[in-house]
């Protein structure tokens, strides 16, 4: 699997993975309405090319997510959107990691996200990824987490 900016069509696709309000909601959050309205979800989402992304496999499009940079070194992961026909094999982990290794690259120290408390799939994956909760940050249905740049981190203490 590669990891690629995603294009206004790689959008269309991601728009019909989100069968329902509830996935819509859980997935695209917030701010995306059921059913999708294809004209306005580019907007919506803030998409542009340099915070969008897919993970894509020699057949397909696997996954979908977004970078957002907040300043210069801290980023925020969201919609982290899987293909519902790849979903159990380790698509959103890897998604993961290459979107945490462009926000390292690109001088990230940290990358922030929020997941509702009930998807606990994602909260799993998310703290075996490394983030861990701001509990000042979060509430009854969100919680806000945090993953430092750990290479960073060492080079800090070490000086």
């Amino acid at each position: 699997m590669n990891i690629e900016h995603a294009s206004a069509a790689d959008l269309a696709q991601v728009s019909t993975w989100l069968t329902n309000a509830t996935d819509c909601r859980t997935w695209a959050g917030p701010v995306v309405s059921f059913p999708i309205d294809s004209a306005r979800l580019a907007s919506d989402i803030m998409y542009c090319w340099d915070n969008s992304y897919c993970l894509k496999t020699a057949a397909d499009m696997a996954g979908f997510g977004q970078l957002i940079k907040i300043n210069d070194d801290c980023y925020h992961l969201v919609r982290i959107i899987t293909n519902p026909s790849c979903r159990g094999q380790g698509v959103a982990r890897k998604l993961c990691e290459s979107l945490l290794k462009i926000a390292w690259q690109h001088g990230g120290s940290q990358v922030s996200l929020n997941v509702y408390r009930t998807n606990t799939r994602a909260l799993t994956l998310y703290q075996h990824l490394g983030f861990r909760e701001q509990a000042d940050q979060s509430d009854d249905t969100i919680i806000y987490m945090l993953k430092v740049n750990e290479e960073i981190k060492m080079d800090q203490t070490q000086s």
